[in-house]
């Protein structure tokens, strides 16, 4: 039997799939699927970028709201924010000079540590020891770190 992919979802990928690429009125369709998704318990945001992505553009802010918050959302237990303090611990440079900006970043890898799934960006993989990325993290830590497309391709979906 084929294990099913969880997917942790960055701000960036949420702002990716419905605001620049694939919006909900042009591709109907996708959504469905990612809500079948969301269904199976396999794709996930951190309460932190529930908070974060619900401040931008209205399209990502009504899709998450559609939802229940239960369904989505992973919330910041102890052991969340003990992988968080992990990884800040390992890259500190993380949130330095960030002022507000990616602040959900270690709490999205936190995620997907705690779950074992892929972690979900529209983040470019320049990151460096001197300015951490999601993806440098991840692949560092041996996490999977994919884009949004890759969800569409992984699953197999074609529309």
């Amino acid at each position: 039997m084929t294990v099913k992919k969880v997917y942790s979802v960055d701000t960036s990928a949420l702002l990716d799939g419905l605001e620049r690429y694939y919006p909900q009125s042009t591709f109907p369709g996708l959504w469905e699927k990612v809500d079948g998704l969301i269904a199976e318990g396999r794709f996930f945001v951190s309460e932190e970028v529930w908070e974060e992505a619900r401040v931008h553009d209205a399209a990502t802010k009504t899709w998450l709201e559609s939802h229940s918050k239960e369904a989505i959302v992973v919330p910041t237990d102890t052991s969340i924010a003990a992988e968080v303090q992990s990884i800040l611990v390992d890259y500190p440079r993380l949130v330095a000079n960030m002022k507000g900006r990616n602040r959900a970043d270690a709490f999205v890898i936190a995620v997907a540590r705690k779950l074992g799934g892929a972690v979900v960006t529209g983040e470019g993989s320049d990151g460096n020891e001197n300015r951490p990325k999601i993806p440098f993290i991840c692949q560092r830590s041996q996490i999977e770190c994919i884009r949004f497309i890759d969800i569409i391709r992984m699953e197999g979906w074609s529309f």
